[in-house]
């Protein structure tokens, strides 16, 4: 019998609550995935999902050549299908104040400590009719993480059913290297496949799941309906300074992105009432001043430009 999402996962709703708690914390730490319902909602909601679909539109009208559109040969036509678009915080107003989320932040807080900063923003998505395969994979290795969590924000745009939603091992983010890549290898031998262990995650517009990226997950190929996932990683600022993968020039830059995306925020009609965060750094880590009126002149910066030399 399969496990499903209601029963692996705490149950947690975002309008009950304003961040994780202690418990739903620890879980994640445990496990390296956890489900939070109802974090985007109205307005938000709808910016979002209006703000993106012309990116997935474009990149299935034409082949883009722009190195921030991924494509991929489809498992089951054969056909080559786009399923990711870079940046997506730089392409959209709604993606700015998106990263200025309190309940996010909060919780980001509460995991990674006072000096968190964002790093990669992406959409990854399943076209309709057409919906890649994202084989089993961890999203990096060993080299860059320390003892705080390294996750990725998925935000859900679209339904999720069991022809393309995610699928999650519970507590693989705990796995040595070599026990995780020959559970990867065997679950992606002749394709996508699933276990005892592995389990399926729908998902509602608005609900958002937290992974670890060393936590095994992936997706089938799909001939169904849109479906569309922001999403948004962090790292601890003390992880990046010791151990990259970025050179330490790269955290102010991320930090005065996240000033201006607070900004944004602040000023959206979908942010009126909400407690807004109030990102605070240590001393050590102090973020760089945004003047009043000050416009950053990209919210982009490519990673392959930031990488430390071996």
């Amino acid at each position: 019998m399969t496990t499903t999402a209601a029963t692996a996962f705490p149950h947690i709703d975002a309008t009950r609550q304003d961040c994780i708690t202690d418990e739903q914390a620890q879980f994640f730490r445990d496990n390296g995935l956890l489900v939070i319902r109802n974090v985007l909602r109205g307005a938000e909601l709808k910016a979002m999902q209006d703000e993106t679909l012309p990116f997935v539109q474009r990149a299935t009208g034409e082949k883009v050549n722009d190195p921030d559109f991924f494509y991929v040969k489809h498992q089951i036509t054969g056909k080559e299908t786009p399923f990711r678009v870079e940046y997506i915080i730089d392409k959209t107003k709604a993606g700015k104040s998106l990263l200025g989320h309190p309940f996010i932040l909060r919780s980001v807080e509460k995991l990674q400590g006072r000096n968190f900063i964002p790093t990669w923003d992406s959409m990854v998505f399943k076209t309709e009719g057409a919906g890649a395969a994202i084989m089993w994979h961890r999203d990096a290795g060993m080299d860059c993480v320390a003892d705080t969590p390294i996750f990725n924000v998925d935000f859900y745009l679209d339904v999720a059913d069991m022809s393309n939603c995610l699928w999650g091992i519970l507590g693989s983010n705990q796995w040595t290297p070599v026990e995780a890549q020959a559970r990867i290898n065997a679950l992606n031998e002749g394709g996508f496949k699933t276990d005892a262990d592995c389990v399926p995650i729908p998902m509602q517009p608005g609900d958002v799941i937290f992974h670890n990226i060393l936590a095994l997950h992936g997706s089938p190929a799909s001939q169904t309906k849109l479906r569309r996932v922001v999403y948004y990683e962090f790292r601890a600022g003390e992880t990046e300074r010791a151990k990259g993968p970025h050179v330490p020039e790269y955290i102010p830059l991320k930090q005065k992105v996240l000033l201006a995306c607070l900004r944004d925020r602040a000023h959206s009609p979908y942010a009126k009432g909400e407690k807004p965060f109030v990102y605070n750094p240590t001393q050590d880590f102090a973020a760089p001043s945004l003047g009043t009126g000050e416009q950053l002149s990209t919210y982009r910066y490519p990673h392959n430009e930031y990488w430390r030399k071996s």
